[in-house]
């Protein structure tokens, strides 16, 4: 799918969380192995990393940015946008979770599917309705000042927007 400029980053962004979403819904297939607890803690503990150094600040560049600058021209409380929102906080109180379970030695891979579920579902609704949206309500000069402004957004929340290795 084409996306404007402004807006490649975060899909390169969403190509790096559909990665971990499959990881995670993947773990259901490690129930019968022996080595499921340690297969899921390896794996949750990388999806925890990759949380906190890069969706973090991918979702406060969605929310203080990107639907700031729509909210100019359309509608915030879109029903999409609205429900953008609310799984940001819902992926942040399973990824909440999947971190007290860690700490717990109490992984579970409930927990761990809804999170993958959650997340590849969010990105699809992003990638194919919120994106669109945007695109289609902001004039092209707003959409071009979109670059400017996540170039101006703080970096020391996380580290630059990195690679996923695709398994």
């Amino acid at each position: 799918m084409k996306r404007h400029p402004s807006l490649r980053d975060l899909s390169v962004d969403h190509h790096h969380g559909l990665v971990y979403a499959r990881r995670l819904l993947k773990a259901d297939a490690l129930r019968a192995d022996d080595r499921a607890e340690v297969v899921g803690r390896e794996l949750v503990g990388d999806f925890l990393r990759f949380f906190a150094e890069q969706t973090n600040r991918h979702f406060r560049e969605e929310e203080e940015v990107l639907l700031p600058a729509f909210a100019r021209y359309g509608d915030p409380t879109h029903p999409s946008v609205v429900r953008m929102l609310v799984e940001h906080v819902h992926i942040r109180r399973l990824v909440s979770d999947l971190q007290h379970q860690m700490r717990q030695g109490q992984l579970s891979l409930e927990t761990v599917r809804d999170t993958g579920t959650l997340l590849q579902a969010h990105i699809r609704l992003e990638e194919n309705v919120i994106f669109p949206l945007i695109e289609k309500t902001l004039p092209e000069e707003a959409l071009a000042d979109l670059a400017d402004n996540f170039a101006e957004f703080p970096s020391s929340a996380s580290p630059s927007r990195g690679t996923v290795a695709e398994t």
